[in-house]
């Protein structure tokens, strides 16, 4: 079994990222270090669909809140295990690679800033970062967590470009979300005000319930078959 074969049957969607083609950026922003590896794997794993379902029930149950609180980190758990499996086989292949973990960081990286998961999925062409700034696929929206794999296993017959956003005019997390962190503009440096969804999530800590939320994550028509029918498929 080939290196791609492995990944494409441990993950539920994967992308392969040539960091040479922003390696200017990448430096600037993270360091030297970050572009020690030619490559950067980014691996989705679904959360659990049944859990994210209950989503917009959380803001009355908090029992269905903390399973989808429970479910974000041990999702993160279950894609870091893929990961370091990926990272045996590459090493088995005779080839180098490492894994970043979830706060986007390595012991063997001297970082500027902890790396970001979602920027290895962008740069890898399997998705694009949503208004509410989440890493969005045709495939699964945003209903992902993700982990970076930096190799120099030869995998440019793999790499993609970076994909456009396909958020185009639809505006249904912006509407949806109860904390109105995002707004309708393109740029999701803009659209985004993690100041506002960090002060929702505080506010539902202050009045005594779990710290989640995830509405942009479940109304995303990407994700969401019934969202997508109201904006057209």
């Amino acid at each position: 079994m080939t290196i791609i074969e492995y990944i494409e049957e441990l993950s539920d969607i994967y992308g392969v990222a040539d960091f040479s083609k922003n390696r200017y950026e990448l430096i600037e922003t993270y360091g030297e270090d970050i572009c020690k590896y030619p490559y950067a794997i980014a691996i989705g794993h679904k959360m659990l669909e049944e859990i994210i379902e209950n989503i917009p029930l959380t803001y009355t149950d908090d029992k269905l809140a903390q399973e989808y609180l429970d479910e974000y980190f041990n999702s993160h758990q279950r894609v870091s295990k893929i990961a370091n499996k990926i990272v045996e086989k590459i090493k088995s292949e005779g080839y180098d690679a490492i894994v970043l973990d979830v706060s986007g960081k390595n012991e063997k990286l001297n970082l500027k800033m902890p790396f970001s998961n979602k920027a290895s999925a962008h740069l890898s062409g399997i998705g694009w970062l949503g208004k509410n700034n989440l890493l969005t696929t045709k495939e699964f929206g945003p209903r992902l967590t993700w982990a970076t794999i930096l190799t120099n296993a030869p995998l440019s017959d793999y790499t993609k470009d970076e994909m456009k956003s396909l958020c185009d005019d639809c505006t249904i997390c912006v509407k949806a979300c109860p904390g109105n962190a995002i707004v309708d503009l393109p740029d999701p440096k803009e659209s985004y005000s993690p100041e506002k969804c960090g002060a929702f999530l505080k506010s539902r800590q202050d009045e005594g319930h779990p710290v989640a939320c995830g509405m942009c994550l479940f109304i995303c028509p990407y994700g969401n078959k019934k969202s997508r029918k109201l904006v057209g498929d």
